[in-house]
């Protein structure tokens, strides 16, 4: 994954610090403040050329930039830590395209002590980092879950990305979804607890993304754990990361409708299985499973929801996996339109639901493996 120099970082953060502090002493139309803000402009303007957005977390008294703590800050990037800390800000990620305008609402924002909290702007998106209930009771270094965070920002930013090309109508880069599913593998062989690689980064706007690498990320768990291995393992993985590709040409107002599909909206959505499965279709070195998982996901073990294909079809089980692991990860995770459920209820959801919706023996073979 593209990176910037930890001592370009390092220097952004004390350029961000020293506009703060000025605004805190003089007024914004003051030399010395235009002189710092156009110089942390200029400088955030450049790390575009290298990545395609500029990520900080805040990790304890820690600064995490591309998966590894900045160190040698200095006073500078502890200020610049309790700066952001009392505005409840855990994650910083600027896009490109940054106007100026929105850089100084920012400081100014950051620079006003009587802020409690600061809102996201369209090139400047805030958060925070939220924790799945096991993963709150995680026993491990700050080594540890500064991995796993990392690894979750790169495999939803590289999702990401291998989807834009259905939205832009590009072929699908398929080394790049093997290449992060080889990730996925090697993780949670590391790990061996897929709960406690759920993403831990969750917002609205990155919602899609982070779901289906989550999605991903237990079906190629309960895959293991079912005994498949090698390479079936990585076709396996390949299908739940594509299954919802469809959905890159359902419009966002449909997408991230905060409340329930009319009938209409719900026709478009469900057109999304179809569309992914043809796109799929069209591209080169993708197993033929993958075209399979995205047709069929929305078919339940008894036969109903969509496509309706023809009477008494029988999905394939790698699609019977995905569909467990989809609505067990949705109800787990912050919607538009609901919140988290706790593990407990989505765990009785799944279990209510055995025999219509789901397989029965996947069921109970994946809370075996959750420990349920």
């Amino acid at each position: 994954m593209q990176s910037v120099d930890s001592k370009e970082t390092t220097k952004i953060i004390m350029e961000f610090v020293a506009t703060i502090t000025s605004l805190k002493i003089y007024p914004q139309a003051h030399p010395q403040v235009i002189f710092l803000i156009d110089r942390l402009f200029n400088s955030i303007s450049k790390v575009f050329n290298a990545v395609p957005d500029f990520t900080l977390f805040i990790v304890g008294d820690n600064i995490v930039a591309y998966g590894k703590p900045l160190l040698n800050t200095g006073p500078a990037g502890q200020t610049f830590v309790d700066i952001l800390n009392k505005k409840g800000v855990e994650r910083i990620t600027l896009l490109p395209g940054l106007p100026k305008s929105q850089l100084i609402h920012f400081v100014n924002d950051l620079a006003d002590s009587k802020l409690e909290s600061i809102p996201s702007r369209s090139h400047i998106r805030l958060g925070k980092i939220v924790f799945d209930g096991v993963l709150e009771k995680r026993d491990g270094s700050a080594d540890e879950f500064t991995e796993i965070l990392f690894f979750q920002y790169m495999a939803a930013q590289e999702l990401k990305a291998i989807y834009s090309g259905m939205q832009n109508n590009e072929s699908l880069d398929s080394n790049r979804a093997k290449n992060l599913v080889i990730e996925f593998i090697r993780i949670f062989k590391k790990f061996m607890d897929p709960l406690k690689l759920l993403a831990s980064i969750k917002s609205d706007d990155e919602y899609t993304y982070v779901h289906v690498t989550n999605v991903a990320l237990l079906t190629v768990s309960f895959a293991d754990f079912l005994g498949f291995y090698g390479k079936t393992l990585e076709d396996i993985g390949v299908s739940a990361l594509l299954h919802d590709v469809g959905k890159m040409v359902i419009p966002d107002e449909i997408l991230n409708k905060p409340g329930p599909l009319n009938s209409y909206e719900r026709a478009i959505m469900e057109t999304h299985t179809i569309r992914g499965a043809q796109y799929i279709g069209q591209q080169k070195n993708i197993p033929n499973l993958t075209i399979l998982t995205a047709l069929e996901h929305h078919i339940k073990f008894n036969g109903t929801g969509y496509p309706n294909i023809k009477k008494n079809w029988q999905p394939n089980i790698i699609s019977q996996m995905i569909i467990v692991a989809d609505i067990y990860d949705a109800l787990r995770s912050k919607r538009p339109y609901s919140e988290p459920m706790s593990q407990d209820k989505a765990i009785d959801i799944i279990r209510r639901d055995s025999g219509s919706i789901f397989n029965p023996t996947l069921v109970e073979n994946f809370l075996v493996m959750l420990g349920a």
